[in-house]
């Protein structure tokens, strides 16, 4: 738990409540035409999905995509309830898990068992931590398992905004 707040600057990101997040994604919304639908999903890597989570508890945002989830160890370290944060999610999510990843986030974790037809989880065995941002494509492996996610998040973004 030490290093895990070092590493993503606990003490910093202490100072900004799960509020802030929601206050944020208000933004993108306000430059949407009102008069047209507005629907918004998120991507992103690492800690990332502790913020598509909060932001996937809001009206506008229709799908949610985790790249190498860590919001289960941004819950400990910000010593909050992951399976509340969980539970508020309104709109369907999609996690790219990588084999290193919390076991929250693997088939069979409390993201399934919370979130159940919500959740598309993806399984990336052979991958670590950080494989879709810092991974080196010159291993065919890693290309693979990069080019496949690109295509499911697309996917799944094709299917649950448009």
């Amino acid at each position: 738990k030490q290093w895990y707040q070092r590493r993503v600057r606990g003490d910093w990101i202490k100072k900004y409540p799960s509020l802030l997040c929601r206050k944020m994604s208000t933004k993108p919304s306000r430059l949407l035409n009102p008069e047209e639908p507005r629907y918004l999903g998120r991507l992103v890597p690492g800690w990332g999905s502790y913020v598509v989570l909060q932001l996937s508890s809001l009206p506008d945002f229709k799908a949610g995509v985790s790249i190498h989830p860590s919001h289960s160890k941004m819950a400990m370290a910000l010593e909050e309830d992951e399976e509340a944060l969980l539970s508020g999610i309104t709109c369907k999510q999609l996690f790219l898990s990588a084999g290193n990843d919390h076991e929250n986030c693997q088939v069979g974790g409390l993201a399934e068992k919370v979130l159940s037809d919500k959740l598309v989880l993806e399984s990336f065995p052979d991958m670590i931590h950080g494989w879709s941002t810092r991974g080196d494509l010159a291993n065919p492996d890693v290309k693979h398992d990069v080019d496949r996610a690109v295509k499911l998040y697309l996917r799944f973004f094709e299917d649950n905004l448009l």
